[in-house]
């Protein structure tokens, strides 16, 4: 059940980027939502996999996407992640996991948000989630 939530969740934050990035919305907070999302949906992924082998390592893997991603993809024998991929996750993980994507500082002035690329990570996680849901990894949470 916890997976189920958590799933809710994780499609939820990336409807909610892919939404507000539709609407013109500031793309510094689409970034988070999109990085929190795939989080969130990696971390379902190992619940789903082993909750008891899991769960107990969620926290020490923070908010490095980089990280997260090597267990659960290791651990669902999904493929590792091409090197441009892995490259633009990597732009991605560095301000989120300090939290630089989330609360303002000097690097909102210095960089323009919209010059992140994350494309690739995108269609990737979007990809991921449809075999996940064909697998039947995870299941919807009745909420």
């Amino acid at each position: 059940m916890v997976a189920g939530s958590m799933y809710a969740k994780d499609k939820a934050f990336l409807g909610a980027a892919m939404l507000l990035r539709q609407k013109d919305g500031y793309e510094f907070v689409v970034l988070h939502l999109l990085c929190q999302g795939i989080e969130v949906a990696l971390k379902d992924l190992l619940l789903a996999i082993d909750y008891d082998k899991f769960k107990p390592k969620l926290e020490k893997f923070g908010h490095d996407l980089l990280k997260v991603t090597d267990v659960a993809t290791s651990a669902a024998g999904i493929p590792a992640l091409r090197p441009r991929v892995r490259a633009e996750l990597e732009s991605l993980s560095q301000p989120y996991s300090r939290h630089i994507l989330r609360y303002g500082s000097g690097y909102d002035i210095l960089v323009d948000p919209k010059t992140i690329s994350n494309r690739l990570v995108l269609r990737r996680m979007i990809a991921l989630l449809r075999v996940v849901e064909r697998k039947g990894l995870v299941h919807r949470a009745v909420i």
